[in-house]
């Protein structure tokens, strides 16, 4: 395999490796662990994921993401964010929409005049029921990403690095779970920290903010237009009427190069 050309992006913190197949052939077998040695920090480029540009019958792009640790998302709502940025800038695209196939469905991205993006997020699902673990309630809401959610009054004291892999592998998720948690500051405003399966902690989720939204509207302390404060920065989240969901945030292109380590 000729040495891969990768882009590296973050939105809000939350950052990617890309590599675009449209533009070279990656094999099957090699991607996870491609994903792990690229994700890797101190022998890598470093990143919480892997973004892979492929073509799609049923939309404009296909976006499929692996994790650091080589498993597989369906969905990420930061990385198609990214994803969008690269396709912009490097093909070039005319118009200020398109649409991704993703694992959890099609999903649009609108690029703002201000340079930010917004991804339709579809409808989130929720659990008819909530987790007590280590004395901590947790909501269980899917939106394109299983989280658990669960709402703090001091979330700098919470151990986050140690309440998250417990969540994470705890019997009651057979497919492990991100966490999401959050304090809530206005009816439209909270603080937030997120641990995502397969990457431990990061400084944003933008599935989990969403789900940090639909699990805030139901307990009745949020409104349905909030912003999320993120270690890494500011994600704007809407849910509307018709239960879809809306995120908007910055997409940053960081620099490319070119991998030429062994992938073992």
């Amino acid at each position: 395999m000729n040495p891969p050309r990768f882009y590296k992006l973050h939105g809000a913190g939350n950052d990617f490796v890309l590599l675009d197949t449209l533009k070279q052939s990656l094999p099957e077998t090699e991607l996870a662990a491609l994903a792990r040695r690229l994700c890797d920090r101190r022998f890598g480029v470093g990143a919480d994921g892997l973004l892979l540009v492929e073509a799609s019958s049923v939309a404009d792009y296909r976006m499929r993401i692996l994790n650091a640790d080589g498993s597989e998302a369906p969905m990420c709502g930061n990385g198609i964010r990214c994803f969008a940025r690269y396709l912009f800038e490097y093909h070039r695209l005319s118009t200020a929409c398109l649409t991704v196939e993703t694992g959890a469905g099609i999903r649009g991205v609108f690029r703002q005049a201000d340079g930010r993006f917004t991804v339709e997020m579809g409808r989130p699902r929720v659990a008819n029921r909530s987790a007590t673990i280590d004395g901590l309630e947790f909501f269980l809401v899917d939106t394109g990403a299983p989280h658990a959610v669960a709402f703090v009054n001091n979330i700098e004291a919470l151990p986050l690095e140690t309440l998250g892999p417990q969540i994470e592998y705890h019997p009651l998720f057979p497919e492990r779970t991100n966490v999401s948690v959050a304090q809530v500051e206005r009816a439209d405003s909270v603080q937030a920290r997120f641990w995502e399966r397969g990457a431990g902690a990061t400084l944003a989720c933008g599935t989990g903010a969403c789900a940090i939204a639909v699990a805030g509207v139901l307990r009745g302390d949020l409104r349905r237009r909030i912003s999320v404060r993120t270690p890494g920065g500011v994600l704007q989240v809407e849910w509307h009427d018709d239960d879809t969901l809306w995120l908007t945030g910055e997409a940053t292109l960081v620099f490319e190069g070119t991998w030429i380590a062994p992938l073992h």
